[in-house]
């Protein structure tokens, strides 16, 4: 059995730092997570060349280092002050997970991801900006976008397969999901005005439709009876797979 690497910290506050590598020299670490209350220059990330992922949080700066992190396959970004990705490159990076709004213009990290995760972006209502860059995109997790009011254009993303939205209340217009190419298609707490059968039809207009999680689309079930109504008959009853809707079997899909 595969062993998880273990996740370091590195945590620097007004007073000093407390850096945790659970007993490992820099060069092995593999996972390290950076919390700065003041500014982090993130240069000492050259004591850790075969990082793998990385999560930094806060206040950064000094981000051009990270292009010499040759094997950052995954990166997080919760910022509290933005910072400038022009002079970043990072080709090997398949993974981008972006929380809040104030990670600066994160598009020179887009070119090569395969899966994207946006989260508690309060104010952003248009999704585009972070997509349309993203062209090798394969799976896509919306979470906690409440200004979110209609999907952005799927049709320029070939290779994106897989969606899973979360808290997404204010969205009442799924119409690019019918020019999208997904085959799976997961949701929760989504749509709060939109009809069972307003939720179905867009979900089974997307053309090449494997698989859909829909029975969270409300805390209470409200609509799920209508939901399954709906792809019964129309003769896709077989489509709804709610097992897909828990994060670790939709990531495996």
């Amino acid at each position: 059995m595969k062993m998880e690497p273990s996740f370091c910290t590195a945590v620097f506050w007004r007073g000093g730092e407390k850096i945790d590598l659970n007993g490992q020299k820099p060069d092995a670490v593999r996972c390290l997570s950076v919390t700065g209350e003041r500014k982090v220059n993130l240069s000492f990330l050259r004591d850790y060349p075969n990082l793998e992922e990385l999560t930094l949080m806060e206040k950064c700066e000094g981000v051009e280092v990270l292009s010499e992190l040759k094997q950052l396959h995954t990166l997080s970004l919760w910022l509290s002050a933005p910072v400038s990705w022009d002079n970043v490159s990072l080709p090997g990076l398949r993974v981008l997970h972006l929380r809040g709004e104030k990670n600066g213009d994160i598009t020179p990290l887009l070119t090569s991801i395969t899966y994207l995760h946006l989260e508690e972006m309060r104010k952003t209502e248009d999704l585009a900006p972070f997509l349309t860059p993203a062209t090798r995109l394969q799976k896509l997790y919306l979470q906690s976008l409440p200004a979110v009011q209609e999907l952005p254009a799927l049709d320029g993303l070939p290779s994106l397969y897989a969606l899973k939205l979360y808290e997404l209340h204010k969205l009442n217009d799924l119409s690019a999901l019918s020019h999208s190419h997904l085959r799976c298609f997961a949701a929760s707490l989504i749509g709060d005005k939109l009809s069972a059968q307003a939720l179905a039809d867009a979900v089974m207009a997307i053309p090449n439709l494997e698989a859909a999680a829909l029975q969270l689309a409300d805390r209470s079930e409200r609509r799920y009876g209508g939901i399954q109504k709906a792809f019964a008959a129309a003769g896709k009853s077989s489509l709804l797979r709610e097992e897909i809707s828990a994060l670790t079997t939709w990531l495996s899909l």
